[in-house]
């Protein structure tokens, strides 16, 4: 592969990237407590390339490589700051006030971290998520009976003058160990384990998705002309070289 094809190749997969990101945020628009990515890109390394892996059975790879300064990899970053609150009057929805505090969910994985608050209650009365996951209290599971259970600021899980509990919430002093687990959950992947902390909710209320509609498609539309404008110039790049090497055994 040549330098211009070196150069229109990895364009052109940091804009597939980008798409495949965009349409995931635009997915998710309506999903509550749903947190926006996003992809950076920085110059490669000739070892992470495969002109490295080319490296023994074709002599020009790297010094192809090493002249390219549009050669790039990708990282997906995750968009933490707070999304709308909507209020929804159901008395089992609270939404987060401070964006680096999360809820915990009690999952088979493992535990999960969430800013979605839209609760309910399973058969037999315990809180949960909406696909039946425990919600972490201070004491563990939230256990309710009765009718008229409401959820307060401060966490408290009640049905009148009678308490079932509180819901435990952490808060992340730096989020960048959370990766995304699917929807709106988290995993914690190395960084400092949160600390536990007062709830401080907006009770019969959620946090929406922060995703843009109208950014979301302006990015989608900028990307998808770019990864156009790439691929054609890859087809360009070709065609000439092909014309190239027609041209050039013409002459022998």
């Amino acid at each position: 592969m040549d330098i211009a094809g070196y150069a229109a190749a990895s364009a052109g997969l940091l804009q597939m990237r980008k798409l495949e990101v965009q349409n995931n945020n635009l997915a998710n628009i309506n999903t509550v407590g749903f947190k926006r990515q996003f992809v950076i890109a920085e110059r490669e390394d000739f070892n992470d390339t495969f002109a490295k892996q080319l490296e023994q059975t074709d002599p020009f790879a790297k010094g192809d490589q090493a002249r390219v300064s549009n050669v790039t990899e990708t990282e997906t970053r995750i968009d933490f700051s707070a999304g709308p609150i909507k209020a929804t009057g159901a008395p089992l929805d609270v939404a987060l006030k401070n964006p680096k505090d999360f809820f915990i969910i009690n999952t088979p994985e493992g535990v999960r971290y969430t800013r979605a608050g839209n609760f309910t209650l399973s058969a037999n009365g315990e809180l949960v998520t909406q696909d039946g996951f425990q919600v972490q209290g201070d004491g563990g599971v939230i256990l309710t009976q009765g009718a008229g259970v409401q959820i307060a600021a401060d966490g408290s899980v009640a049905a009148g003058p009678v308490n079932f509990g509180r819901i435990q919430t952490v808060r992340f002093p730096d989020t960048a160990g959370l990766v995304p687990v699917g929807g709106a959950r988290f995993q914690l992947q190395g960084g400092a384990a949160p600390a536990q902390i007062p709830a401080e909710l907006e009770p019969q209320a959620l946090e929406m998705s922060n995703v843009s509609a109208v950014t979301g498609m302006i990015d989608l539309i900028t990307t998808n002309r770019a990864f156009d404008a790439y691929t054609k110039a890859a087809q360009t790049i070709d065609n000439l070289n092909q014309a190239s090497i027609t041209q050039y055994g013409k002459r022998q």
